[in-house]
């Protein structure tokens, strides 16, 4: 087992995307729907998919602009989030049909053997990929993954629950029974995945520096995102043995104050072949915006070995 633990965090800012940074947006028609693409940088290419659900890429931005700097970055918006189309069939929301839209962009940008991260639920989507396409894959980043089986998804949100303050519960709680979060106002549901994403960060302050910013068709679309949880394969799954298929060069990164079940982690390298397991001290989810000193040089160093 290849595990490894840094352990010189200092934690500090990074910088909006440069102005001289190559930058594209546009549409793809994919699997009969519009979605959305940003490419920031020039480079080697690295399809970057976002957490969630019912989120986009804009939260990963601007601090992974930084990786644009050498690479091509291709970041998407899934199915009926963000600023692709919510005019989407309520039966394709599956897991099945997230990856065949995320082989869909590969693709579309002529990708050939893809380099593949997957943040979150951008993860657990990215492995299902790499499961059902593992001879597509150049190289894999797990960055703080959902968990490879629904029972330690389970177990993981428990863990968040149980490690949210009650002064966060109470104003969560508040929010909650508003009408403008049953009508899942936009303003209203940044305040409160704010709430929510404060016990997901060691360091507090950091919240803030989180983008959070969801337009008017969010409603419509976070209605959308609900028929995902009909989806039986994600109701209850198991990826455990099906990730030894995976043969690509792979790391799998995470911080230590995540709130995943004990093993989340070590499970996943353990069954991927060769891959490399590196754990960030006093960091929580979101370590591009906690921890970017530590995180952004292992990335590339990874990818500077493996990329293609």
């Amino acid at each position: 087992m290849q595990v490894s633990l840094v352990t010189s965090l200092t934690l500090s800012s990074v910088a909006p995307l440069r102005a001289q940074q190559h930058f594209e947006e546009g549409f793809k028609i994919v699997n009969g729907t519009k979605l959305y693409y940003k490419i920031i940088g020039e480079g080697i290419p690295l399809v970057v998919v976002h957490g969630g659900p019912a989120m986009d890429h804009s939260y990963l931005l601007p601090q992974m602009a930084r990786l644009g700097e050498g690479y091509k970055l291709i970041f998407y918006d899934q199915r009926a989030m963000g600023k692709s189309s919510q005019q989407v069939d309520s039966t394709s929301m599956t897991m099945d049909t997230f990856v065949e839209d995320l082989e869909g962009i590969r693709k579309a940008f002529n990708l050939g053997k893809m380099n593949l991260m997957g943040h979150s639920w951008g993860g657990l989507v990215s492995m299902w990929y790499a499961v059902k396409y593992p001879d597509h894959l150049q190289t894999l980043i797990l960055a703080n993954t959902t968990p490879a089986s629904s029972a330690l998804r389970d177990m993981s949100f428990a863990i968040m629950a149980h490690r949210t303050s009650k002064e966060d519960s109470v104003a969560q709680a508040a929010i909650v029974q508003t009408d403008a979060f049953k009508n899942r106002e936009p303003k209203t549901m940044e305040r409160f995945l704010r709430l929510l994403f404060r016990g997901s960060f060691y360091d507090k302050r950091y919240v803030d520096s989180l983008t959070l910013a969801f337009d008017s068709t969010y409603p419509a679309k976070s209605a959308m995102q609900r028929y995902l949880f009909k989806d039986k394969s994600l109701r209850s799954y198991d990826l455990q043995e099906a990730l030894d298929t995976i043969q690509c060069p792979t790391l799998v990164i995470a911080g230590s104050y995540d709130r995943v079940a004990p093993g989340t982690n070590e499970m996943i390298q353990e069954h991927i072949r060769g891959s490399k397991y590196i754990l960030l001290p006093d960091c929580g989810h979101f370590p591009f915006v906690e921890a970017p000193d530590e995180f952004f040089p292992i990335i590339r160093e990874f990818l500077q070995g493996n990329a293609r």
